[in-house]
């Protein structure tokens, strides 16, 4: 044991001696590719190291303190001491190595690798000297609090080089963490974009580490790009070399994330790519994308909004609540189970001041209040400031001058105010700078419209003023037209409800799948049904403005009622293995949140729905309503099926189509396929959809199985 000890203790020292040469000649090491698979063995070995020397402390501490150690105790002490200095010098040795790779920022390294080098030195000489150091007992302490310290600083470092800046101390560091935004305030770069970057990449890409020369800490380091060029191009088809590293397969050696990170989910890669292919802007608020924008569709699942934010305050009394409720008022939750209230107002000829001052009973639970086009006089802001947990208020078109306004500056919580066609001017409106959440704040129709709006928006930092638009000569495009329809399964004849905010505007229609135009289209009269499966086209047109987008809607007549449905087989993917197949028979439409239960996704392998009569039916079409998420990796189904018969092993074929695939990026969008086929009576039938088995060579991820969405079966 002895000899073995004496080798080791040599080792050591001539490990050491190396380790000291080669940091003296440190600028002129050239490091040949054999030797450099020795340095990347650092990240294998460092923990060894770390355990034993925090061992070593200790024991040596606990058995240096007692008045007397056994030779048993000192020879155990002796053995972990010797360990400690050569792993800690071996792991010296493998870090100096792997920092002369490049990627590694020398003057960020340099403590790291000094603290390991002071590890590696004082883990010999405590080895060398551990009879001295064990006799001092004051020696014995500071080497312990060298050590300690020596360890957790080291480590420390070493964690933020690996994993970014501040690894070990972010989650309590307040300044680090990310505080929760809402859906009206976030924006697609800082809530959307860098959350996956900080999670997936900033561990290899950080100023520390900049694998590739690349940094991804910010959105200039992001524009700067690596050694091999830009990270993205819209004008390329594949938008660049992000969207390609990432879209590689898992064991090409340039995929990104490497093999062993944690890798990118569908959903984080939607992002990125719909980011990259609208244009990579680092200031655009989710608020402004359109509607059928699939960033912000993605963000609707991402974020709470005011009126689906948690409260922590108390829900108000239900009696309460009803007291106020009247022809002229409403008072109701923002959403299901939500304490939060919201109130609105309705005919300004009934309104009378003292409505408001009635609602201070439920005061802490309202969160928005609309008083639009009421008669709310700067007087009324006294009562609304009690409102102190507003976070929404409408004053547009009210008669408010402004000299109440400095009333509201109690609002802490309030997030967006609206003061539109009110007689509010710039200085009136400075005293709400003050105000520390205020994101939005709505002034178009005003003085202060005209007014320096400039210096305004310096007073308003944080917020985002919307003025209107103020133009005489420029040519403006209609918004699109509302479908008020609200359910889009038909139980019976309904009248289809389009208007438009826009007097004059003339609204045409088509349910033929074709673009409504101003000259054959229909016009909109207030006198169409709703009597069967179709899809609705509407758009706005006006002389003198640019006609509008188009508002598309898809109607589906109930049909017969399903006594029974189930899968062949469940879904393959959660979470939609665990949804049941009487969603598909529920009569509710899903929307594009797909995490809400009302869809089922199959991948893979078709969907196969069984559906069993108690009574007979005769059934002559079938709709399945399914979900295009082109960017999503949802397309149309392949195939779709329908099979009838007496029991369900004795079915046969009656009806199929193949829905035309698209060729190229699109919304997101929902269809209808619906089958027709001569009347069957029939027990059992059977619904086969078949998703793509490999997106085109056109999609982003091309070659990879493709996703089928169902939310609703319809039996006519």
């Amino acid at each position: 044991m002895q000899r073995w000890k004496a080798i080791l203790y040599n080792a050591g020292f001539a490990l050491n001696c190396l380790l000291v040469f080669l940091l003296i000649f440190e600028s002129r090491l050239s490091i040949p590719p054999f030797v450099q698979t020795i340095g990347r063995m650092h990240p294998l070995l460092l923990h060894f190291p770390i355990v034993v020397v925090i061992l070593c402390i200790f024991w040596e501490l606990f058995s240096g303190l007692k008045k007397s150690t056994t030779a048993e105790q000192q020879s155990i002490g002796d053995g972990l001491l010797l360990l400690a200095s050569i792993t800690a010098v071996t792991s010296a040795l493998m870090g100096l190595l792997l920092s002369k790779e490049n990627g590694y920022t020398q003057e960020v390294v340099a403590w790291h690798k000094w603290g390991g080098i002071a590890i590696s030195l004082l883990s010999f000489a405590w080895y060398t000297y551990r009879n001295v150091i064990r006799r001092m007992k004051p020696l014995l302490v500071m080497t312990v609090t060298i050590g300690t310290a020596a360890i957790i600083i080291t480590s420390h470092l070493g964690a933020d080089i690996t994993h970014g800046d501040n690894f070990l101390l972010a989650p309590v560091t307040k300044d680090k963490q990310m505080p929760a935004v809402l859906f009206e305030d976030a924006i697609v770069y800082a809530n959307m974009v860098q959350p996956i970057l900080n999670a997936k990449c900033i561990s290899c890409h950080n100023p520390k580490k900049a694998k590739g020369q690349l940094v991804m800490e910010s959105f200039a380091t992001l524009l700067k790009g690596g050694k091999d060029g830009a990270l993205w191009d819209s004008t390329q088809d594949n938008f660049g070399l992000m969207l390609s590293r990432i879209h590689l397969p898992l064991e090409n050696k340039k995929h990104m994330p490497p093999t062993g990170k944690p890798q990118l989910t569908d959903e984080e890669i939607s992002i990125l790519y719909h980011w990259i292919r609208s244009g990579a802007n680092d200031t655009v608020t989710v608020a402004e994308l359109t509607e059928t924008d699939t960033l912000r569709m993605l963000a609707s699942a991402l974020f709470n909004t005011i009126e689906t934010d948690e409260y922590i305050f108390k829900s108000a009394d239900d009696s309460k609540i009803k007291r106020l409720l009247n022809n002229y008022r409403l008072v109701a939750p923002l959403s299901l189970g939500s304490p939060a209230l919201g109130v609105e107002f309705y005919s300004a000829a009934q309104f009378k001041a003292e409505q408001l001052k009635e609602l201070l009973t439920v005061k802490e639970q309202i969160v928005s209040l609309n008083l639009n086009k009421m008669p709310v006089t700067d007087d009324g802001l006294a009562t609304i400031a009690q409102f102190t947990n507003l976070r929404k208020l409408n004053l547009s078109f009210t008669n408010i001058k402004g000299k109440g306004l400095p009333a509201l500056i109690n609002l802490k919580e309030l997030k967006q105010l609206s003061l539109s066609g009110t007689g509010v001017n710039v200085a009136d409106i400075g005293v709400l700078a003050t105000l520390p959440k205020l994101t939005q704040l709505f002034i178009w129709s005003t003085p202060a419209q005209l007014q320096d709006i400039a210096a305004l928006k310096k007073q308003f930092k944080n917020t985002s003023i919307q003025t209107g638009f103020a133009g005489d000569t420029i040519v403006i495009k209609l918004n699109r037209p509302i479908v008020e329809n609200e359910e889009q399964i038909l139980t019976g004849p309904t009248p289809l409800k389009l208007k438009h905010y826009v007097k004059g505007v003339t609204i045409h229609y088509s349910t033929d799948g074709s673009e409504p135009d101003s000259i054959q289209s229909p016009i909109y009269k207030n006198d169409f049904i709703l009597d069967k499966n179709m899809t609705v086209k509407a758009k706005a047109f006006k002389a003198g403005w640019v006609s509008s987008d188009i508002t598309e809607r898809t109607f589906y007549k109930a049909g017969y009622r399903i006594d029974s449905i189930r899968l062949a087989e469940p879904s393959p993917d959660a979470p939609y293995k665990a949804i049941p197949a009487t969603i598909l028979a529920d009569a509710q439409k899903g929307d594009f949140n797909f995490g809400n239960g009302k869809w089922i996704g199959f991948r893979g392998k078709p969907m196969q729905a069984i559906i069993y009569f108690d009574t007979l039916q005769t059934i002559s079409s079938i709709t399945v309503s399914s979900i295009i998420n082109i960017g999503g990796y949802i397309m149309p189904p392949h195939q779709v099926e329908v099979w009838v018969g007496n029991s369900p092993a004795n079915l046969r074929l009656i009806k199929k189509i193949n829905p035309e695939q698209p060729v190229k990026e699109a919304p997101v969008y929902m269809k209808g396929y619906e089958l027709d086929f001569k009347p069957v009576k029939e027990k059992y039938l059977k619904i086969v959809v078949v998703p793509v088995a490999k997106l085109p060579a056109w999609h982003k991820g091309k070659n990879d199985k493709g996703w089928v969405f169902v939310d609703e079966i319809f039996l006519n």
